[in-house]
């Protein structure tokens, strides 16, 4: 069939073909039975002139795939995701039914009628055979400049094809073009080749829909980042949203795209996505038949959709149909990058807290945040926004390269991860822990690059190509891709605060004992004064310590740093302790402190001269330099009186003293086993010299906690007291000065209990004993147990005072003189020892009575002595007495390693009238004076490391002593003396007066009378003891 085109047609022929068609419609109509309905050879209206000229294959229902729809056409979309915001479209149509509506040659009422001739009808569309005969008519016969109908159907296929993609996004012009071949599907889902052509002579098949018209069309679709993807397009750029989506892929994420798509009735598209080159379609959802489609041998998968809106199934009129197309990307299998697979329990975050107490009144805390990987459960609990919506992306965690990545791609702002991450109340825990100081942390920021002693990392840390294939500041592609190697590290600071390292440790040593009292100033004292404390944490301790500074539902590895003041350090010298926390439980927490300024005790100590001017080998030098223990005694004893007077009466011999002991402890030489009994397997302390300012800075310690105990026996006989534990303590309600208040206690019912068990012991040749008047005062002086300094000495001792009240002691045989004759006889008893203590002061209650007799007798007795001892008016003398003293044993005392003794100044006052003349030592440490009262007071000098002394000396017993012993002896015999004069003065008196009244009776009886006799006498006067002084009369 010749070629017709519509510029060569006129109206006229139209017109005329327009009566002719109308003549054979009408015969057709009145007889038609001569031509069956699906029986045309071919159409009328593709008749030549005046029809169009075509052949045109007669129209069959059979053979219409979309009966009573107007349209018929199938379609291939293949979308290629070059990025995810660019895609290249482009679609096969194989066109077999088009609507007619949109062309004016049709819509008229004769050629309607012309149609429906040829089997067209209202509801039917134009078949192909029927568009290629009339691709060169105009749409509008009656305007030759309209568009035609080949060129109209273009147009309407492209507006198609907008209209589908009007919701995908901006889009670039289509650009159709007519196929003769194109590949589509069948029902089935195989794809094969369908022949198609619009050439009107080539249709020749008996099927008005056969061949169908092909077309092909091309286009490039721009996807919108915000309705796609549900993110900020002023953020995320399209290329940094290439780089985000791929690491996210990479680091385990799926994508999810939603695409709608319009079919419009009796159409039917099957419609394939490819993902990005780096992607694999994991699921594909929507609208009808998907499919995930293996591409590439299996490297990857696309997405297959099929929508089918050819038929109308109710009967009703046909409406365009909505379909989705809803795909789910995740990452594409690479030989040499794998996805990212991050256990919920591998290392999350490594949190650094280094609290600076190098000056304790400014200290302050550093917090360090090493971020490796986060689950986005957690992100979710910590309210930090999700960084893309979650019906577009599952991501299941966001590994530090991937934090990189969403900060350099704009994906993520630094500050929702930040503000939001639970840890900046770290710095108030750890305060908390120590005595709730408030502490405000400084806002968060975030290293670049780290640094030592950090893990390499940083927000801008850059991957080496060894491990790193794609990627600078994150890895695309590699061993290490989007992986949590390398974290990223967030930082913040505190304002200061003070803050004491005492503070920080106490209560948080676990069993560390006392330690765990120490608060303030006291370690430093401690630590100075030599002491290294060292300790390793139990896991309980550690998380009672570290764990409880993590908040709740945070599980994560801490390193605290404790950098120390300048008076501590390490035992090795260190200036700071690092304790490590694991969230896997395997922690490491040693603590090990000493003082950076100790104390040393290498210098000499004197009793008087100030420290700067004590040197070995002074006057007043009680330690050397080479002495680690320093103590020494002060020892008095007054000796008030040794005497036998009473050795009638009491058969024995009475004693009285006051005894009064003060030991200055300065320091000590401290034994390993000191510490036995506080060292366990995870603490241990040590010490090489204890002075006496580190003494009391742990009684200061014990008074307010835990105090150490030093325990001991004071007997074996099993009472209560004898098991003595010493608190090292200043309490005055529970330390020292209480403790020793019950030691006297203690030690009078011993001495006491002892004395009674003696007593009631029979045939150990033991009497009465009573020492109920033998008391026992001991005291430690509070000011000497106390101090007001922080510095750490020993120039300062601790005063240890023993006191023994002055007691009379009287001992000897209790039994009676009638039965020590009976001893003496041989009655076969023995002899009982018996000790008596009376209190002196009571004796004060005759003293009224007592004086005017003791002043007689003194007068008495020095009178005597004066002619007693003429030729020797010093006293009774023995000569050549001495005595060997074990000063060695006070010298050198307890273990040698101690070092400890009971040198000193040793002093006694001897009784009034015994005296030690020409004293010896062969130490030459013994002096002697007579004091106010003359008595002589003896001071006898032990120096440490002393050995054994013999002491030499002459005894002299004065006249008065002498004599006070024997005065009642004599005041016993004079008496006497005065009673056999007494009586025979009386006598006498009697018998003058016997004879006086016998003279007078004989005056009487004379005749002169009584004479009065003449005064031989006068009394002078009358002394206050009684003694009449009288003088004689002379005779006149």
């Amino acid at each position: 069939m010749a070629e017709r085109h519509a510029k060569n047609s006129t109206q006229y022929v139209w017109g005329r073909a327009a009566v002719l068609l109308s003549v054979i419609f009408l015969v057709q109509a009145v007889a038609p039975a001569a031509v069956s309905e699906d029986a045309f050879d071919e159409m009328t209206l593709c008749q030549p002139s005046p029809g169009l000229d075509g052949v045109c294959d007669n129209r069959s229902d059979s053979d219409d795939a979309t009966q009573d729809i107007t349209s018929w056409v199938e379609g291939m979309f293949h979308f290629n995701m070059t990025s995810p915001t660019e895609i290249q479209f482009q679609a096969s149509w194989a066109i077999r039914e088009w609507d007619k509506s949109g062309m004016g040659l049709f819509t008229s009422s004769s050629m309607t009628a012309a149609l429906s001739s040829d089997n067209i009808n209202a509801n039917d569309g134009l078949p192909a055979d029927v568009l290629r005969s009339a691709f060169d008519e105009n749409t509008d016969p009656n305007d030759a400049t309209s568009p035609t109908i080949q060129e109209s159907l273009l147009g309407e296929i492209d507006g198609s094809i907008s209209g589908f993609l009007a919701g995908w996004g901006g889009s670039t012009s289509p650009v159709t073009t007519w196929e003769d071949r194109v590949f589509l599907p069948d029902d089935s889902g195989v794809v094969s080749a369908v022949d198609c052509t619009i050439d009107p002579a080539s249709d020749s098949d008996g099927n008005a829909f056969e061949p169908p018209i092909c077309i092909s069309t091309n286009l490039n679709i721009t996807l919108p980042i915000s309705s796609t993807y549900g993110l900020d397009e002023a953020e995320v750029t399209e290329s940094n949203l290439n780089t985000a989506l791929e690491g996210l892929l990479v680091m385990g994420s799926e994508i999810t795209t939603k695409f709608d798509v319009m079919v419009e009735p009796g159409h039917k598209g099957t419609y394939s996505i490819q993902p990005p080159s780096y992607a694999t379609v994991t699921d594909a959802t929507g609208w009808g038949a998907n499919e995930e489609v293996s591409e590439d041998g299996g490297a990857y998968s696309s997405g297959l959709w099929t929508v089918d809106n050819r038929n109308d199934p109710n009967g009703l009129s046909p409406g365009s149909q909505p379909a989705d197309l809803d795909m789910t990307i995740g990452m594409r299998d690479r030989s040499t990058t794998s996805i990212v697979e991050v256990s919920p329990n591998d290392k999350s975050l490594d949190l650094r807290v280094s609290i600076d107490l190098s000056d304790e009144s400014n200290a302050f805390v550093e917090l360090t945040a090493g971020i490796y990987q986060i689950q986005s459960s957690t992100l979710s609990t910590w309210g930090v926004p999700d960084l893309m919506p979650r019906d577009k992306a599952t991501i299941p965690v966001i590994t530090s390269d991937g934090i990189r990545m969403a900060y350099h791609t704009g994906l993520l702002d630094l500050k929702d991860l930040s503000k939001n991450i639970p840890i900046s109340g770290i710095g108030q825990a750890l305060t908390d822990s120590g005595g709730g100081t408030s502490v405000q942390m400084g806002d968060f920021q975030w290293i670049g690059i780290s640094s030592a002693p950090l893990d390499q990392g940083g927000l801008n840390y850059t991957h080496s190509s060894t491990q790193c294939e794609r990627g600078v500041n994150y890895c695309m592609e590699g061993s290490v891709a989007m992986d949590d190697t390398y974290p990223v590290y967030m930082k913040s600071i505190s304002h200061t605060f003070p803050f004491s390292l005492a503070d920080l440790l106490g209560g948080n040593l676990g069993d560390s004992g006392f330690m765990n009292s120490v608060s303030g100033d006291d370690l430093g004292k401690l630590l100075n004064s030599g002491l290294e404390f060292s300790t390793v944490l139990s896991d309980e301790t550690m998380e009672a310590f570290l764990g409880s500074l993590l908040p709740n539902g945070i599980s994560a590895d801490l390193t605290m740093e404790i950098v120390l003041p300048s008076w501590a350090s390490t035992p090795q010298g260190g200036d700071s302790i690092v304790l490590n926390y694991r969230a896997s439980g395997d922690h490491s927490g040693v603590i090990g402190l000493t003082g950076s300024d100790s104390f040393f005790w290498n210098h000499a100590i004197c009793r008087d001269t100030v420290q700067s001017a004590c040197f070995d080998g002074g006057g007043d030098t009680v330690c050397p330099s080479t002495s680690k223990s320093c103590a020494y005694m002060d020892v008095d004893m007054d000796l008030g009186e040794v005497s036998f007077a009473s050795l009638p009466l009491t058969k024995g011999a009475t004693v009285e003293f006051a005894l009064s002991v003060d030991m200055i402890i300065h320091r000590i030489a401290v034994p390993d086993e000191l510490f036995d009994s506080l060292n366990t397997d995870s603490t241990s302390m040590s010490l090489d010299v204890l002075p006496s300012d580190l003494l009391r800075a742990l009684l200061e310690i014990g008074s307010r906690g835990d105090p150490l105990e030093v325990e001991f026996s004071l007997c074996d006989n099993g009472k209560s007291y004898c098991e003595q534990s010493m608190p090292i303590s200043s309490s005055q309600t529970s330390g020292l000065p209480w403790y020793v208040n019950e030691l006297e206690r203690d030690i009078k019912s011993l001495i006491e209990d002892t004395a009674r068990e003696l007593t009631e012991e029979e045939g150990n040749g033991v009497g009465k004993i009573d020492m109920s008047e033998f008391t026992i005062d001991i005291e430690f002086p509070y000011e000497m147990i106390t101090d007001n300094d922080d510095v750490i000495g020993d120039e300062r001792g601790i005063i240890l005072s023993i006191d023994i009240p002055k007691v009379s002691i009287t001992a000897g045989i209790v039994n009676s003189w009638v039965e020590l004759i009976g001893i003496l006889r041989g009655n076969g008893e023995s002899p009982e020892f018996g000790l008596v203590t009376t209190d002196p002061s009571r004796s004060t209650l005759a003293a009224p009575f007592v004086t005017p007799v003791v002043a007689a007798m003194g007068s008495l007795t020095s009178a005597l002595s004066s002619s007693m001892v003429a030729p020797s008016p010093e006293g009774v003398r023995v000569n050549g007495a001495s005595a060997d003293l074990p000063t060695s044993k006070l010298a050198n005392i307890g273990d040698d390693s101690l070092g400890l003794s009971f040198a000193g100044t040793y002093t006694i006052t001897m009784p009034k009238g015994i005296e030690l003349e020409n004293l010896t030592s062969e130490e030459g440490k013994i002096t002697s004076v007579i004091n106010n009262d003359s008595r002589q007071v003896i001071s006898y000098t032990i120096s440490q490391g002393m050995g054994d002394d013999s002491v030499g000396f002459t005894l002299l017993l004065t006249p008065f002593w002498v004599l006070s012993q024997v005065q009642f002896y004599i005041m016993g015999l004079l008496a006497f003396m005065l009673w056999r004069v007494r009586r025979r003065m009386t006598r006498r008196k009697r018998k003058k007066r016997a004879r006086a009244l016998e003279a007078l009776e004989e005056m009487a009886a004379s005749p002169t009378g009584y004479i009065a006799p003449q005064p031989t006498v006068e009394v002078v006067q009358v002394t206050d003891n009684g003694i009449v002084v009288k003088r004689r009369l002379s005779a006149t």
